[in-house]
């Protein structure tokens, strides 16, 4: 069977396909066969845990979502994919949460603040309802400090988990970065030669995954072409632009790499 390589990943049959090719193994449940598919799912599943365990930051997992807010409301948990589809998605569907922007009016970029500080800030006669400035996570929400006056349009990026459809539907693509599909392959031919207990090709196959991740890695961290070294904090501000200082617990720190901080 010719493996569609034009894809950008291969799905779970097409894998079992191409390492059978590889291994001149025959992978089945008869009696004959050298593999059965549930060991060769393993292997794949095996794999790409430890491929997404290795940085859970790869651009391919990138979100883009947004939510509305409700007046007097702190915490939310379900926000709205728009692209490729629009599609709602939940909280625990996210493994990381960036950054929160509210694009209503002027806008503002929300300052991440830990969730324990937010509390003992907002608490009591002092939870007073204002323009979201803050936010933090806890208990499976985004929460914004202060809480919403009123509705606002925010727009939140995210690394999203990956999804496992592929391990029940062999006709859906593996959910990982196109980078890393020849790599899970190396790794599933290691194990698999691990298994018919062939020492030397099992190496070969697993020193070839770990260069291919360790070339990965170096490409996903690397500075940019543009930027090669950064020196400073970033943004400077001008030390006169107070913007916000009426807000309970806020204030604007020029020269910090978000002029927004709080006051201790």
């Amino acid at each position: 069977m010719a493996i569609p390589f034009q894809n950008e990943n291969l799905t779970l049959a097409q894998m079992r396909d191409l390492v059978s090719q590889l291994s001149d193994l025959e992978i089945g449940n008869d009696a004959n066969d050298d593999l059965t598919v549930d060991l060769v799912n393993s292997f794949v599943k095996e794999g790409f845990q430890k491929i997404y365990n290795l940085t859970t930051r790869f651009p391919y997992y990138q979100s883009v979502l947004g939510f509305p807010t409700v007046a007097n409301l702190h915490g939310y948990s379900t926000f709205t994919q728009t692209l490729p589809t629009v599609v709602s998605k939940s909280i625990t569907a996210l493994n990381q949460v960036i950054s929160v922007v509210n694009n209503t009016d002027a806008g503002n970029s929300l300052v991440y603040i830990d969730q324990f500080k937010a509390e003992s800030l907002w608490v009591g006669t002092q939870d007073v309802a204002g323009i979201p400035a803050y936010w933090s996570v806890w208990s499976n929400q985004v929460n914004l400090w202060p809480k919403p006056d009123g509705v606002y349009s925010m727009t939140i990026r995210a690394f999203r988990r990956p999804l496992l459809d592929w391990l029940s539907d062999v006709n859906t693509s593996i959910d990982v970065s196109p980078d890393m599909q020849l790599p899970l392959v190396n790794y599933v031919m290691s194990r698999i030669y691990q298994y018919q207990e062939d020492p030397e090709m099992a190496a070969v196959y697993n020193r070839q995954f770990e260069q291919e991740v360790a070339l990965v890695q170096g490409n996903l961290t690397a500075p940019n072409n543009n930027q090669p070294l950064i020196m400073s904090g970033g943004l400077q501000l001008s030390p006169y632009n107070y913007w916000w200082a009426d807000y309970p617990g806020i204030k604007v720190i020029p020269g910090s790499p978000n002029p927004l901080a709080l006051l201790y």
